[in-house]
Order: structure tokens, then C-alpha cells, then sequence
């Protein structure tokens, strides 16, 4: 490929976790990505954080990079229909901050569902492609150079996943969680792998933001499992996705995470719902739902 500088933007949506968030921020900028001609932002939507957040970010990135979303409060209005206004007051001391110029901040005043923050986020993005991280989980140093690697390697591709290790709430590692993706020869034998509930894709991913944008972006009218229904929108778009056989980012599992209280049968029912909304066309590719695990 060229040497055209590639610009991947990291998102997330944040409530609530101030202190693991500095520690996802952190994981992001210390990125290595040299020899990669790679330029990267994060974009963090603050749902409605009553810990500091707020103030934290206000505190230490200049106006230019803090947004307020206004809005009915309610959730009920589509997140395209919120207005999005820009911050007028540098609130930082002598005008210093310790975040880094490339993470813009946005804030609601409400907790926003993981499907309208992720919108919210990606719309504000200047980059091709997008990373999405929680703000309780950790980049590895070289998470978007390998991903950016394998973008410039690939250039006629959209999707691409890699695999993820799990840890404690103190970044412990957990043995025998770890998450390796499958290796399928298309997207129909991938689909139906996980309809089967034989496997799943979750935040070990980079796509592109044409791609986002031409399968619909997030459902909003989705609870739990929104980003398995993405990708599997991703899917059924025609994009089988480049694995990578390296460790994207360290999931962390405590009390508050979703995942903690994610088992067999909340995940069949949410794939039931996934199945459900866009069953013409996974029947048209002879996609079955089995759930045989």
C-alpha cells in the first residue's frame, strides 16, 4: 500500500467509571505505532457520569475537544435528532491540561443505552476506521498497529477481529478465559456458527466507518447484545472479517460488568432477538437458528 496515513478512532462510552476509564485512556495513548504511518483520536461519551467525569474532562481538555448534547432527557428522540453544542469556557487551570489534544469529550446530562452512546460517539469521528473499547477494559501497546497493519495489508477489506484475554477487576489474568477467534471459510458458515451459539463476536473489533454507516449504524431499539448485532449485520452485508491471531485488549470481569451476568440463556435469547429482526435475509442465506449449545 501507499504511505497515505491511516487515522483509526477509538470510542467510548463511559458511566460511572472514572477511575477505570483513566486507565483505558492511558492504555490507548501509550500505543506504539511506529514504523506505521498511523494517526489516531479517542472519542468518549460520558453518559450521564455522576463521579467527576464531567469535571475531570473539563478540567484538562480545551473547549475545542468538549461537546454537550442536548436533548428531552428521555432517551426517547433518536440520537441523529439530539443537538450537539460545543463547550464556550476553557476550564482548564492556566490553560493546561493533562489529556492529550487527541480525545474529544462529549457529555449527556442522562444515562444513555449502549446502542444511542456508541452512535453518538462514532458520528463524531474523523477516522476511516473504528475501535471500540469499554471504559473498563485495556488496550495493548500495539493493538492498533496491528490493526492498522493488517488495514494496509488489506485494503479491499472492512472488518477485522482479533482475540482477547480476560482479567479480574485488578487486571489479573483469569486462566482458561481467554477468547480466541475461528478461522471460516465465509460469512455464511460464521453466521451460522453463531446462531448456532457456538461463537460470538464482542469488542475484539476494527471496521470501517463506511461499513458502519452503510449497514445502519447500532440498532438503538436494542438492549443487551447490540454489537453482536452489528457485526452480524456486518455479515450478512457480505464483510467476512480478516482475523488476527493477536491479543486486541484485556477484558475486565467485576461486579458491574454486563457480561458478569451474561449466561447460556440471556445469550439465546438475545440471539433469538437478533435472529428475529433480520431473519428474511439470514434465511435467504440459509442461516438456521439452532442454538445447539
Amino acid at each position: 500500500m501507499s504511505n497515505d496515513k491511516l487515522f483509526i478512532s477509538v470510542v467510548t462510552p463511559s458511566h460511572n467509571r472514572l477511575e477505570y476509564l483513566k486507565v483505558a485512556i492511558m492504555s490507548v495513548q501509550v500505543n506504539v505505532l511506529a514504523p506505521l504511518p498511523i494517526e489516531f483520536e479517542h472519542v468518549i461519551h460520558d453518559c450521564g457520569s455522576t463521579d467527576g467525569t464531567k469535571e475531570y474532562f473539563e478540567q484538562n481538555l480545551p473547549k475545542e475537544n468538549i461537546f454537550y448534547i442536548k436533548d428531552q432527557g428521555d432517551n426517547k428522540e433518536r440520537t441523529k435528532d439530539r443537538e450537539i453544542i460545543k463547550a464556550t469556557e476553557d476550564k482548564r487551570k492556566d490553560g493546561k491540561g493533562e489529556l492529550a489534544q487527541n480525545i474529544i469529550f462529549i457529555r449527556s446530562e442522562h444515562k444513555v443505552p449502549p446502542s444511542q452512546a456508541r452512535n453518538i460517539c462514532i458520528r463524531q469521528t474523523k477516522g476511516q476506521f473504528i475501535c471500540v473499547l469499554d471504559d473498563d477494559d485495556v488496550f495493548l501497546q500495539r493493538c492498533l498497529h496491528n490493526f492498522g497493519s493488517a488495514i494496509r495489508q488489506n485494503k479491499n477489506k472492512q472488518f477485522f477481529i482479533s482475540d482477547f484475554l480476560r482479567v479480574n477487576e485488578h487486571l489479573q489474568y483469569m486462566p482458561k478465559e481467554d477468547y480466541y477467534g475461528w478461522v471460516f471459510k465465509d460469512c455464511k458458515e460464521m453466521l451460522q456458527a453463531i446462531f448456532d451459539s457456538c461463537h460470538f463476536i464482542q469488542g475484539n473489533v476494527c471496521f470501517s466507518k463506511k461499513l458502519f454507516e452503510d449497514v445502519g449504524e447500532y440498532d438503538e431499539s436494542v438492549g443487551m447484545a447490540e454489537d453482536l448485532d452489528l457485526y452480524t449485520r456486518f455479515l450478512i452485508h457480505g464483510d467476512h472479517p480478516v482475523y488476527l491471531p493477536v491479543i486486541s485488549h484485556l477484558h475486565r470481569m467485576h461486579t458491574a460488568n454486563f457480561s458478569i451476568g451474561c449466561d447460556r440463556d440471556k445469550h439465546h435469547n438475545d440471539l433469538r432477538g437478533i435472529y428475529e429482526r433480520n431473519e428474511h435475509k439470514l434465511k435467504s442465506l440459509g442461516v438456521e437458528l439452532t442454538l445447539s449449545n
